[in-house]
């Protein structure tokens, strides 16, 4: 991809931390009873907050999906994170 195998392996091996470092906080969110910080550079609005208060998480995630593009993964992690009734 990037022409280089060592820059690939650096590119792996940073992709792992990250990943180990979410499940970290995750697991530390979950052990303090807060709320997990959404992805940098999404914050859901006032509407999809409202949904999702509602217990509307269906939808909440579909007005998520629609205001930011995001996939149906990312969009549900971000919901499951918000408070919900």
């Amino acid at each position: 991809m990037f022409g280089n195998s060592a820059n690939q392996e650096r590119i792996e091996e940073l992709t792992r931390r990250v990943a180990s470092l979410e499940q970290t906080v995750a697991t530390l969110c979950r052990q303090a009873g807060i709320p997990q910080p959404p992805p940098l550079g999404v914050e859901p609005s006032d509407h999809v907050r409202a949904l999702a208060a509602e217990g509307k998480a269906t939808h909440a995630i579909k007005a998520l999906r629609e205001e930011t593009g995001l996939g149906l993964r990312a969009a549900k992690e971000i919901v499951d994170r918000l408070p919900q009734r």
